[in-house]
């Protein structure tokens, strides 16, 4: 194989610099072409659930491309008898007539002329065919097969990264979708939807986010209950760099004293009745991204220690654990309570407070915030018409006197 190793490193080089193996083939072909006598290269993948195999990328050398199918269709016969072929891992050579004869499905139907083909493998199993096709007069010979011998590792892993980028492809156009389909059940046109009251009774808060956001010290939300303390932490998320990043809520006062240490930090398998196997904690699920610690203030005194630590040096241990874990987590906190007097009467950890409110935001209640009522009923009429499939309702100027007039 050394005198293909000038050649093999240019197929190396044209493998790894494209992603899809559609443009890799199509710009193999032509450097091919000058070492065999070759009109057409054929990548196909084989899909063995589905009893088939797809061509799916072409390189043309010379002439003309053929009709050919895309995807031939395998009986149970037909399949076996290329996976066997495939597990010795060897190239074929002879007319499309004697391979069609012999392994039936493996070449797209209307081929003709002299073939050579080898099997592409992977560390996942058999993955597909690479076919070298030439037509009349000109055959393959046997001093022919080491070069295909030597392109089935190449374009196995070209054919291997294409499978690759399909599937993220797949995943992502999955996820847009169930996100479109969550904000069309929430009314909103964006998961960046501006928030209600923004440009007026919140905007001293929306002031203080966009101060916070870019940095990673830790924000303690203070508010009382309902007065959108999660909005505003989802806010600091969305704009920050971790953006990209998970976005977990924890709620701290409905967790059981006894199994805070477990849903927060993980457990070993095996630390307590009941732990049959390893759980990650919230901290190791939101690696990367914001942990939104509701009603922080509810925490026992022995998490609070253990959340301390955390935010000193970030990194703790499972219960039951005795191997150091780290994480990248950014905290946002918020509480209902008065944490100052929690911290005087010995329930809230000096230290901790000192850690967690790094930049407060306290966030005033909706009757402090007038202004903001007009806005806020509208969209939520909007809403409500739309979930219950009703002409859209707009409160009028009574209604709002009425709701303003609320305490």
């Amino acid at each position: 194989m050394k005198r293909f190793s000038p050649l093999l490193l240019d197929i190396w080089r044209e493998v790894c610099r494209h992603i899809e193996i559609g443009e890799s083939v199509e710009r193999l072909a032509p450097i091919l072409a000058r070492h065999l006598p070759v009109d057409l290269i054929l990548v196909r993948r084989l899909d063995t659930p589905r009893a088939s195999l797809e061509t799916v990328a072409t390189g043309l050398c010379h002439s003309e491309p053929p009709a050919l199918r895309s995807r031939t269709e395998c009986n149970a016969d037909a399949l076996e008898r290329i996976l066997g072929w495939v597990e010795k891992k060897d190239v074929v050579r002879g007319s499309a007539r004697r391979i069609n004869h012999e392994l039936p499905g493996l070449l797209p139907d209307g081929v003709e002329g002299d073939v050579l083909a080898g099997p592409l493998t992977s560390e996942e199993g058999s993955t597909g065919v690479l076919i070298l096709l030439t037509r009349p007069p000109r055959q393959f010979r046997a001093e022919h097969e080491d070069l295909p011998r030597a392109l089935l590792e190449p374009f196995a892993v070209a054919l291997e990264n294409d499978r690759r980028v399909r599937e993220l492809t797949s995943l992502r156009e999955a996820l847009e979708a169930d996100k479109q389909t969550l904000l069309s059940r929430l009314g909103r046109n964006d998961i960046s939807d501006s928030i209600i009251g923004a440009e007026t009774g919140l905007r001293p808060v929306m002031e203080h986010i966009d101060l916070v956001a870019r940095s990673d010290a830790p924000v303690l939300v203070l508010g009382e209950t309902g007065s959108g303390k999660e909005v505003v932490a989802r806010a600091i998320h969305s704009r920050s760099r971790r953006a990209a990043g998970p976005f977990l809520r924890v709620n701290c006062g409905a967790i059981p004293p006894e199994l805070v240490d477990s849903e927060l930090f993980g457990h070993e398998k095996g630390s307590f009745t009941g732990a049959v196997g390893i759980r990650k904690g919230w901290f190791e699920r939101a690696d990367g991204g914001t942990l939104f610690l509701d009603e922080c203030g509810e925490l026992p005194l022995a998490a609070q220690v253990r959340l301390l630590r955390i935010l000193q040096d970030g990194t703790f241990e499972r219960v039951g654990g005795e191997k150091q874990l780290s994480v990248d987590v950014r905290i946002v906190a918020a509480t209902h309570r008065d944490l100052h007097a929690l911290v005087a009467s010995g329930r809230f950890r000096e230290d901790l407070w000192y850690r967690i409110a790094v930049f407060p935001i306290r966030l005033p209640p909706l009757r402090d915030r007038k202004d903001d009522i007009p806005s806020l009923a509208a969209h939520l009429s909007l809403r409500a018409a739309k979930r219950l499939g009703t002409l859209p309702l707009v409160p009028s100027p009574e209604d709002i006197n009425l709701l303003i007039a609320y305490p």
